[in-house]
């Protein structure tokens, strides 16, 4: 009955649809011969058009001269032209691409990673975007993406942290496949304990994230995907060596157990014992260390149940200093000044999804994580250790208003459990969070249109009710031309000593001036990509301004006193801007280019006034370009970067030999590599700033670190010179 009602009211749609000069019809895969939803239908030469509906049908209206060809394209299928004579019903059939290769090598050269599908400004590095730059780590494997900046804490110590929007990562949420981690004092090595030969894919999204995943993306999330072990068995290895003799090996073992089990093993080792001083200032360039990682996955792929559960451990030992400094006869004393970071690690990640056997679009899901980090350090005979035990559960059910209704929901609970013990200089600090929270999420989808709407509510035990609201906003002007928009809150809890570990290599007294409260901060987003054609060749074209407000922040003073480090809540306004734009283009069949230009604003409330916030470059313009040969068995990268000036900290309270400018200097940074690929077997060789620029006079009087001039926490630059690097990587199948 329910059929034939539909039926004829279809028939009456199409009736009436070409009475009014109008094409339409139904749009199938061919292998299954299921409706294709979202499916990109318009004109040749004209650009307009319009995407399938949820249950492949379309409607087009003819406001062009027939005949003309009208053409479907949907992203892992073979494009289809129609020959459009006259109004009507026309049912298209779309079969799977199989043009492997070409794919393949567009990935790797054009790096066309922009999609106008996501609901959010998300941009996905591959594996073959990851392999244009060396192993080892993921704060290296950003080098092609103008999104996030990579900077080094200090001149000694060797941390890189990220940052996003011209804010630091500590406001960046990161997600391991979903789940939170690398926060609080795990995060003092920032991206360096997570090996980037691990990773399948890494999401980049701009703006406040999903309401599901907590309360703390504040500027953006990281996702990062690792190697599935469910395919097939594989062994992967990445062998690395460079010119400052560090070596670094990884090696990855994922095996099918049975049709439903799956695991996945996961070894790291690095160490460099090398020591460096390239500019002379008596300091080891980059620190010596001693690190392993592993971790083992577990999958379970059942009809209605899908489970993982994932333990990781890692520990990693740094050494910096004076080139001459030995911890065991100088520590403790004034003969040579040392910095020591030791991090030992072992978490836990687990989760489950329960999926309805009556409704396919309902599903139950829970995840849950427990993390201890334990931090043991000092800079010069200053010690700073900590402690953190953190366990977190989430649910989620997942479901539409009816089975085949654009309106879906998210509703879940969630808590937080964090327990931190820190001692710093004699003092002793600890604090327990206790965090239950709820949230709600709302979709309304179309195929050229969906909003997302959510809220959550957290009660944090220290400071009081948190309200999250979030708005994401998208709409497809046109098949290949997307627009998107988002403004939402969120908090976290500032850690002050370990989010800004390296700011004390330095003879600064430290203050707190008073409690930390919650950072809480609202951003607000637009941006726009858009996907043509040029002399039949791809271009893909993105532009982006996100503005962030904190309602609370913890201001890192540098400035009211070059003597001083000074902590304290903010009073007044702090906010940023950021604009990017970017350009990607398909030159040749085997030529890829990537330009971006990034212009950045950040402003702060400090004691003394309001000041642009210290080493944050206000221009920064990344350049890649990728070429390959020979049948794709060659394949060499350029990557150029240019960094404005920024601002640094005060100095002119210093005796003169030891004060800066007040500006940076703009540099350049440019990266190469070629790959020759023999097979399953890469062999890479490449270099990194390949101009040797090094920030002059990074170390303020590093003649005297037990004086009270010196600082080693005022970089904008390298510290390390030009690095020749290569290795080799292997991906084995052990499958017949």
């Amino acid at each position: 009955m329910y059929k034939k009602i539909a039926g004829l009211l279809l028939g009456c749609f199409v009736a009436v649809s070409g009475y009014s000069q109008t094409v339409s019809g139904v749009v199938t895969d061919v292998e299954e011969n299921a409706p294709i939803p979202g499916v990109n239908i318009y004109w040749e030469n004209k650009n307009k058009g319009t995407t399938s509906e949820a249950d492949g049908t379309y409607v087009m209206s003819i406001d062009v001269d027939l005949p003309e060809n009208l053409i479907f394209s949907f992203v892992g299928f073979q494009s289809d032209t129609v020959f459009i004579e006259s109004p009507g019903e026309h049912n298209v059939v779309l079969s799977s691409s199989v043009e492997l290769n070409q794919v393949e090598v567009s990935e790797r050269v054009g790096a066309f990673n922009m999609s106008s599908m996501a609901r959010r400004n998300t941009e996905e590095i591959n594996r073959n975007i990851l392999r244009k730059a060396a192993c080892c780590n993921l704060s290296e494997s950003f080098e092609t993406s103008a999104s996030v900046d990579v900077v080094l804490n200090d001149a000694v110590s060797g941390t890189r942290k990220i940052q996003m929007l011209g804010l630091e990562g500590v406001y960046v949420q990161n997600l391991f496949e979903g789940i939170p981690f690398t926060r609080g004092l795990s995060n003092v090595l920032g991206f360096d304990q997570i090996p980037g030969s691990w990773l399948n894919t890494i999401q980049l999204t701009k703006g406040v994230g999903s309401v599901q995943n907590g309360y703390e993306s504040l500027t953006g999330q990281i996702n990062l995907e690792f190697i599935p072990p469910d395919v097939e068995e594989r062994i992967y290895v990445d062998l690395y060596a460079n010119s400052q003799q560090r070596y670094e090996g990884n090696v990855i073992w994922a095996k099918p157990l049975s049709a439903r089990w799956s695991t996945a093993l996961f070894l790291n080792g690095a160490t460099q014992n090398m020591r460096v001083d390239n500019n002379d200032d008596g300091f080891l360039d980059m620190p010596l260390r001693d690190g392993f990682n592993v971790m083992n996955r577990w999958k379970y792929f059942g009809d209605y149940v899908r489970s993982q559960i994932v333990f990781r451990y890692l520990e990693e030992e740094r050494t910096g200093g004076q080139t001459n400094f030995n911890f065991s006869e100088d520590f403790g004393s004034s003969n040579a000044y040392g910095i020591g970071i030791d991090v030992n690690q072992l978490e836990v990640l687990a989760k489950t999804g329960f999926l309805s056997k009556e409704r396919d679009d309902r599903s139950l899901g829970l995840t849950a994580s427990l993390n201890r980090t334990e931090i043991q350090s000092y800079f010069g005979n200053t010690l700073y250790s900590g402690e953190q035990i953190s366990a977190r559960f989430n649910s989620l059910f997942n479901t539409k208003f009816s089975e085949y209704s654009d309106h879906s929901a998210v509703l879940g609970f969630h808590y937080l459990y964090d327990e931190y013990r820190e001692s710093f200089a004699d003092s002793s600090f600890g604090r327990i969070e206790n965090v239950p929270g709820v949230f709600a999420e709302y979709t309304y989808e179309r195929p050229r249109f969906t909003a997302i709407g959510a809220l959550r509510w957290d009660a944090h035990n220290l400071f009081g009710n948190q309200i999250s609201p979030r708005v994401h906003l998208k709409y497809n002007l046109k098949p290949l031309t997307t627009l998107r928009g988002t403004i939402g809150r969120g908090f976290r809890t500032p850690n002050a000593f370990a989010d800004q570990l390296g700011y004390l290599a330095s003879s600064r007294q430290v203050s707190v001036l008073n409690a930390p409260n919650a950072e809480s901060s609202w951003n607000t987003g637009v941006s726009l990509l858009h996907k043509f054609e040029f002399l039949n060749r791809e271009i893909v074209f993105t532009t982006d301004y996100y503005f962030t407000y904190f309602e609370n922040q913890l201001v890192v003073d540098r400035d009211t006193d070059p003597r001083r480090l000074l902590f304290y809540n903010l009073d007044g306004e702090s906010y940023a801007h950021s604009f990017q734009t970017e350009i990607q283009a398909e030159l040749t069949q085997k030529l890829g280019l990537k330009v971006a230009y990034k212009f950045q604003d950040v402003q702060v409330d400090y004691l003394n006034g309001r000041l642009q916030k210290p080493l944050v470059p206000r221009n920064r313009v990344l350049m890649n370009l990728g070429y390959s040969w020979d049948d794709d068995k060659w394949i060499a990268d350029f990557t150029a970067n240019y960094y404005g000036k920024s601002r640094l900290p005060k100095t002119s309270a210093n005796p003169e030999p030891f004060q800066r400018d007040s500006k940076s200097k703009e540099f350049f940074i440019l990266h190469a590599q070629l790959t020759r690929i023999l097979g399953k077997f890469e062999v890479y060789v490449g270099a990194e700033n390949i101009g040797n620029f090094i920030q002059p006079d990074a170390i303020v009087d590093p003649e005297n670190p037990f004086g009270t001039n010196f600082d080693a926490s005022l970089i904008y630059g390298p510290v390390n010179g030009r690095v020749i690097y290569a290795g080799v990587r292997m991906d084995i199948s052990r499958n017949k």
